[in-house]
């Protein structure tokens, strides 16, 4: 194979991603840097492989792929080049990679993972018109080739492999399967194999966007192999429709992004839902144009994940020719959109997306009017506030390069202006609502991940009454079990913002109730209500917060803030965790209220800042 080049990003370009922006010249740029890539990856695997020969079982020796690859690429370089950019064969060979070097575990042989290699060469020669033939190895009695599609054997076992040749453009799989010329399914007769195509989805007039709707490959998810989850045809005209309706609006209103997009997304992979998320998405830097998504409500869901996702795809192309930050140090961040904490790769990564998300928002509310311009507005406010905090956080790291730097200022300045020029149509009762469901967010992130240390508890629970010059050192990350944790205000002030009944007083859960006043604007009766709730729970000393506790804290915290009590409500927002363990004392539990508890903190938390 062709050796790669080094490369360079021009400073413009730079500039440009450092705004948060990219273009179809970046696009371009990143094409090209990951085409190296890809060739090293793809030579790394070989080389590895033949250093190991035995690791290909009953598979063709390296060497024939190699020399049916050379060829293929001498012969047709740009149907080289597109076959070895299919995000399935990214990500295909980094995974076998993994495997021979016991990043990643599996019950199928070796093997079935480096026939990776064999599948590539198989499609790069049948796309190139050349004659080749090679067993492959199945995967749950299934073969995936690149660029055509699934091949399914029923009844086979664990280990088996199948002979696979091309000739002039055409391929056949054993005796008896020769995949179709166009894109139709064969149904597989009993003894016999059938075939899945990977199926093409094309949409947009003057600027067009073609992409795989790739519902087969083993590799298209993030970690290990996944089976095929064939998408009938009411599932497929669902999402031709949703795709082909998003492109239309990206194209109207974001024609920047969707120049950039059209040449940069070459698949979409459907994911399935999980329990207690909305909508998720995510992509991979190995699998560069792969946007992983799970079935969106709408085409504005569908949208806003492209670009949340093209902002990830751009990043991370980015990083494969800068350095953004230094080795990891192991410490950890909060990310307004994780539940989790964050190193500091992962956080930019995170910056960087809800930065799109944010100008996606902010764009859509000069479009749309009536019931769609509040949740619209809603979402802007929100995602406005989740990057301002997270660049914050980012620009504060010790261990950010100066390149970093660089990035993440140019993105701060974006919103700054973005936040010196607020729009109208972001009034005081969204812009509450929104600062409500990230303070409720932070807070209780904090009071499920921060630690306080036992000395300091238990000197500030025997002098509670005389706190004095009592020291307290900086919080210390420790993860909870739970990656997430059942949270309502979010949700609630979501649908507040487009229908204001739909908060209302009553019930028999008492964190509710106090969280419906805090909503319509109670605060007083929701810190009784919290307070009561908080002195009422039984002091057992669990170093894990509960979801019901968790509320009651985050809510005692906000309806402070929200009835002007500034001292305890910062106690409460910034240490909610210490607050917590010095009131499980007993003496303390017995003598002094969380709210009067976090007023007295407030003096040492001052000190220590």
């Amino acid at each position: 194979m062709h050796p790669v080049s080094r490369h360079r990003l021009s400073s413009e370009s730079f500039a440009v991603l450092a705004r948060g922006d990219g273009s179809a010249e970046i696009t371009r740029e990143f094409w090209v840097t990951e085409e190296s890539r890809r060739i090293l990856l793809l030579s790394t695997l070989l080389n590895e492989i033949a250093s190991r020969p035995d690791t290909l079982g009953p598979l063709a020796p390296v060497d024939a792929v190699l020399a049916i690859l050379t060829e293929a690429q001498a012969s047709d370089p740009e149907t080289f080049r597109s076959v070895l950019m299919e995000p399935g064969v990214g990500s295909g060979c980094a995974y076998a990679l993994r495997r021979l070097h016991g990043g990643a575990t599996s019950s199928a042989p070796l093997f079935v993972d480096l026939g990776v290699v064999h599948a590539f060469a198989l499609a790069v020669a049948a796309r190139a018109g050349l004659t080749w033939s090679a067993r492959l190895p199945l995967r749950d009695g299934n073969a995936m080739i690149h660029t055509y599609g699934l091949a399914r054997f029923p009844g086979s076992t664990p280990g088996d492999t199948v002979e696979a040749s091309t000739e002039a453009g055409r391929i056949r799989i054993g005796d008896d399967l020769l995949v179709p010329a166009d894109a139709t399914d064969v149904e597989p007769e009993p003894g016999r194999p059938g075939w899945w195509s990977l199926r093409r989805v094309e949409t947009g007039d003057s600027l067009r966007l073609s992409v795989w709707l790739d519902d087969l490959d083993p590799l298209r998810d993030l970690g290990d192999p996944v089976p095929p989850v064939r998408l009938d045809d009411d599932a497929f005209g669902r999402w031709q429709r949703l795709i082909a309706d998003a492109w239309e609006s990206l194209c109207r209103d974001y024609p920047a992004d969707a120049d950039a997009m059209a040449g940069g997304i070459t698949a979409i992979v459907p994911l399935k839902h999980l329990p207690g998320w909305e909508t998720r998405s995510a992509s991979s830097g190995e699998a560069f144009g792969s946007v992983m998504v799970s079935e969106p409500p709408d085409a504005t869901i569908m949208a806003v994940s492209l670009i949340h996702e093209y902002q990830h795809i751009k990043l991370g192309a980015l990083l494969h020719l800068l350095q953004l930050t230094e080795p990891d140090d192991g410490r950890l961040y909060y990310a307004p959109w994780r539940d989790d904490p964050r190193p500091l790769g992962g956080l930019i990564q995170g910056i960087y997306a809800f930065f799109g998300i944010a100008r996606f928002w902010r764009t859509r509310l000069q479009k749309v009017d009536g019931a769609e311009r509040e949740i619209t507005a809603f979402e802007y406010a929100y995602a406005l506030q989740q990057t301002a905090e997270s660049v914050r956080i980012g620009l504060d790291a010790t261990t950010l390069t100066e390149t970093g730097r660089i990035l993440l200022t140019g993105l701060r300045q974006q919103v700054e202006e973005w936040q010196a020029k607020p729009m109208e149509a972001v009034g005081p009762a969204v812009e509450r609502l929104a600062r409500l469901t990230a303070d409720s967010h932070r807070i209780g992130w904090r009071l499920r991940h921060f630690r306080p240390r036992d000395e300091e508890v238990a000197e500030l629970a025997g002098h509670v009454g005389r706190l004095g010059e009592t020291a307290l050192g900086a919080a210390v990350i420790d993860p909870h079990p739970d990656l997430r944790w059942r949270q309502r205000i979010p949700a609630a002030a979501r649908r507040l913002a487009v229908a204001a009944d739909v908060v209302r007083p009553g019930g028999t859960d008492p964190v509710t109730v106090a969280e419906n006043a805090l909503l319509a604007q109670d605060p007083g009766s929701a810190r009784e209500a919290f307070t009561g709730t908080l002195s009422g729970l039984d002091a057992d000393g669990a170093p894990h917060v509960s979801d019901d506790e968790a509320r009651a804290w985050v809510g005692l915290a906000m309806s402070l803030d929200a009835e002007g009590d500034r001292d305890a409500a910062a106690v409460l927002n910034e240490r909610p965790d210490l607050v917590r363990a010095v009131f499980a004392d007993p003496g303390v539990r017995r003598t002094t209220g969380p709210v009067e508890l976090a007023r007295r903190l407030a003096p040492v938390l001052a000190r220590a800042k």
